[in-house]
């Protein structure tokens, strides 16, 4: 039987608005035949406590079925956001923890690019190394910027990393990343959370 899910994306700011279309692709994939509605969570009166469990907290009343928390992991490390998250024992909570940002997230998507694997052999960048990198903020801006004979703005930057965080394939060289691997399992463990019927289908 298919299932309605209304689903809210609870981000560190907008400027990760961008992940709301590829989550909806896992979660199309992980559910086909299910109705998901995912939508940025609009806050009315936002908490002044701008900590995860703030936030969870002040959604106890609304009526959604999964709530996806964005953190990036920056210096913590993925297993302690991702620990953040859930310690705030609302079983709608799904964590979606890139390591260290969103960037690099956008990195291993940009693999499958022939140029852009080209650029990241001659910077000394391999897709094993994604994880790893100190500052794939920069990384990205380096590539956005390449060939150009002078840096783009911060907001023309901000308009190409957003629209490259929303064409993000959850089919491409991503899988390959623990951070999306982790967001996979914590999806499909959150259905069951919630309904625990879907335990026996």
């Amino acid at each position: 039987m298919s299932e309605y899910w209304r689903c809210a994306f609870v981000g560190e700011g907008t400027s990760d608005d961008g992940l709301v279309p590829v989550l909806e692709q896992l979660l199309v994939s992980l559910r086909p035949g299910d109705d998901f509605v995912l939508e940025p969570h609009r806050w009315v009166r936002p908490p002044r406590d701008r900590s995860v469990a703030a936030k969870i907290r002040a959604l106890a009343d609304e009526p959604y079925e999964l709530i996806f928390v964005h953190r990036d992991s920056d210096g913590a490390g993925m297993k302690a956001r991702v620990d953040e998250c859930l310690a705030c024992q609302d079983k709608r909570v799904v964590p979606v923890v890139p390591v260290r940002m969103t960037e690099a997230w956008v990195l291993a998507d940009l693999w499958s690019d022939s140029e852009f694997r080209a650029w990241a052999s001659r910077e000394g960048v391999r897709l094993a190394q994604v994880e790893g990198l100190t500052d794939p903020k920069r990384v990205l801006e380096n590539y956005l910027n390449r060939g150009r004979s002078s840096h783009m703005s911060p907001s023309e930057f901000a308009r190409q990393r957003s629209a490259l965080v929303q064409k993000i394939s959850i089919e491409g060289d991503i899988t390959a990343l623990d951070a999306w691997r982790e967001l996979t399992e914590q999806v499909t463990a959150s259905f069951v959370r919630v309904r625990n019927h879907l335990a026996y289908t």
